[in-house]
């Protein structure tokens, strides 16, 4: 499905409770000449929120979208069909692209043309995405969210949660290498300093997740731990469905399906990267380019805890996470 529309309206649209507040204020700046803009991914409307924040800051407000994620019921994960998805936004004559994933980033970046993309990835230098964070060079630049140290993470708040778990299943996308290897590496450093029994399941989003839920031995003391990467930022609720489903507690890296009743998450605070994609957007379409623009990290994480999700599963929060969680949904 593709769209065109005001980003504004799109914004809108996409955040619960309304407008943001620099609506009015990016009203009163429309662009003479319509600038539009490519989404290649499937964007949730918080990221897209916080992009038009730092587009709307910078003098921005009214830009025409055009979405070139894919159709129907399951997302096609193809390098080579996302691809023609870039490929169709540069032919509508994007000014500037935004991927939120790397996959979808490098998908991007074998388009042929120099049309600007501005990325949200994990580790952008050894993915190949850009030659160095300071001095990425050629058309691309955006937000690295690095995942090391985040698995580590999530498995002692898991066990925190549950102190009788002993196995631990950590979900992780393969189809993209760099972070699935931090990730295993973690993992295993993890659970052999905790004595844990350790499962690793590799799943880019091909086929439906039972499969390989149904394929774990049964296990009352075990609980699954969910890496970064696309599918399963995309299908975060489905996940943990599915998950409570065979009887597996899980820890999430986003807080989307958190906020849709999962129990917990702990990543990275994706938002604050998609407000800097918004001000470099700006910064490129007033002239830039992109590769001089600095690849920045953005490491703050964020710990989000569902005390109704919890409780539905039997689960009781101790009063020492719910005091240092960042956020805790009623």
């Amino acid at each position: 499905m593709n769209r065109r529309d005001l980003l504004l309206g799109s914004i809108s649209a996409g955040l619960v409770g309304g407008a943001p507040r620099w609506l009015g204020a990016a009203k009163a700046q429309p662009q003479s000449v319509p600038v539009i803009i490519g989404f290649l991914d499937a964007v949730w409307g918080r990221l897209i929120g916080n992009v038009g924040a730092g587009l709307g800051e910078n003098g921005f407000g009214a830009l025409t979208v055009e979405y070139g994620h894919w159709t129907g019921r399951r997302p096609d994960y193809q390098a080579d069909q996302m691809a023609k998805y870039a490929a169709d936004l540069v032919k509508r004559k994007c000014a500037l692209i935004f991927a939120f994933s790397t996959r979808t980033a490098l998908a991007a970046k074998t388009v042929n043309g120099d049309t600007p993309i501005v990325f949200l990835a994990d580790e952008p230098v050894a993915a190949g995405l850009v030659d160095s964070l300071e001095r990425p060079g050629g058309n691309l630049t955006g937000a690295a969210c690095p995942v090391s140290g985040l698995i580590a993470k999530r498995i002692d708040i898991i066990r925190e949660l549950i102190p009788t778990t002993n196995s631990i299943v950590v979900v992780s996308d393969p189809a993209n290498p760099p972070a699935h290897a931090i990730e295993i590496r973690e993992a295993e450093a993890a659970a052999n300093a905790r004595g844990l029994q350790l499962s690793i399941v590799a799943w880019t989003g091909e086929h439906d997740f039972e499969v390989e839920l149904a394929a774990l031995p049964p296990d009352r003391n075990a609980a699954l731990v969910f890496g970064d990467g696309l599918p399963l930022f995309a299908h975060g609720v489905q996940l943990d469905y599915l998950g409570g489903r065979y009887g597996f507690p899980a820890i999430l890296s986003r807080r989307d399906a958190v906020e849709q009743g999962a129990m917990v998450s702990f990543g990275t605070r994706f938002e604050d990267a998609a407000h800097l994609m918004g001000v470099y957007a700006a910064r490129i379409l007033k002239g830039e380019k992109p590769g001089d623009l600095p690849v920045r990290q953005i490491t703050r994480t964020e710990l989000i805890i569902n005390r109704w999700g919890a409780k539905s599963r039997g689960i009781r929060i101790p009063a020492a996470m719910l005091k240092r969680a960042d956020e805790v949904i009623e």
